[in-house]
């Protein structure tokens, strides 16, 4: 049995970082979610549910990496660029707030899109075809 390549090895280490931090990371939002607001008296409008949708449609990418790392990867970042495009639009402003929810969602994000490139690295280094 041949020993893995070095590519393989540090995509397997960026693929573990990447799913523990998406786990946080769908924790926090379950948290986010689950738990009311003591300081909302009003009802959420439907612009502000169809943000909270693409910022889930981003954690739902990061679940969708642990399987299919490019796709996933991919999604959460389309999901978190239009969550901004449409706040803003819908709002008329932005916020560097909004970085925060960026640094949990963006890392694991690229992590699972590094694991997907150095596996296919490291099946081409070790002479393994691509199906």
């Amino acid at each position: 049995m041949e020993k893995p390549s070095p590519a393989l090895r540090r995509a397997t280490a960026f693929r573990w970082v990447a799913r523990i931090w998406s786990a946080t990371v769908l924790a926090l939002a379950v948290v986010e979610i689950l738990v009311p607001d003591a300081f909302s008296g009003e009802p959420v409008p439907a612009e502000d549910w169809f943000l909270v949708s693409l910022w889930l449609t981003a954690i739902l990418g990061l679940m969708l990496a642990w399987k299919w790392e490019a796709f996933g990867a991919i999604l959460a970042v389309a999901g978190m660029a239009l969550r901004e495009i449409a706040f803003y639009l819908f709002k008329g402003y932005w916020t560097p707030l909004f970085l925060i929810v960026w640094l949990l969602v963006i890392p694991p994000a690229l992590l699972f899109l590094a694991a997907w490139w150095l596996e296919r690295k490291g099946k081409v280094d070790q002479g393994v075809s691509q199906a």
